[in-house]
């Protein structure tokens, strides 16, 4: 019949060969793009990473503001800037600790874009010699063919001890009433 519609098996071949088409086509055209420059290998991976991580804290340690917001990633420096970047952690009472910047670090590549950097490194307080070890995951992004930091991190822990509390002037507690007598006062 000339009018009647295609088969259900007719379309469904033209459209198996048509996402085949473009699958390939599109593959071809995405894929390059988005793997381009990245580390080949999860090793290279791993060890690009941690270089980078270990970059961002030395910079951090110098008070090397400028340096570490330029690691960050694009998202993380376009919601932060260099000066705000820069004020948030001048302020902050935290501060990689001498000779503990990084005590332990694993590497653990998720794809060749993203890894996640487990690290166990020593704090320092500025205020009072007081410093600890802290372990905490980071995620850092291959961006424009190297490894970014997310900027918000390194924000938070700048602030990580929490600031003293010391009253200006001691707090005066009232003396307790005196017992009211029972009964009928007269």
């Amino acid at each position: 019949m000339r009018g009647a519609p295609d088969s259900v098996v007719s379309r469904a071949g033209r459209f198996a060969g048509v996402l085949l088409f473009w699958t390939l086509v599109g593959g071809g055209l995405v894929v390059p793009a988005t793997m381009e420059g990245t580390p080949a290998t999860p090793d290279a991976v791993a060890q690009e990473a941690e270089a980078a991580f270990r970059s961002a804290m030395e910079a951090w340690a110098y008070d090397e503001f400028w340096r570490l917001w330029d690691m960050g990633s694009s998202a993380s420096r376009r919601a932060l800037s260099q000066g705000d970047f820069t004020d948030r952690m001048r302020a902050g009472t935290t501060r990689p600790a001498a000779g503990k910047q990084v005590e332990a670090i694993r590497v653990t590549p998720q794809s060749p874009d993203l890894a996640i950097v487990y690290v166990r490194f020593g704090l320092e307080d500025r205020r009072r010699p007081w410093a600890e070890s802290t372990d905490r995951p980071f995620f850092l992004r291959f961006e424009d063919g190297r490894w970014t930091v997310n900027l918000w991190d390194f924000v938070g822990l700048a602030s990580y001890f929490s600031p003293d509390v010391i009253p200006a002037q001691p707090l005066l507690v009232p003396p307790p009433r005196p017992p009211r007598p029972k009964g009928p006062t007269r």
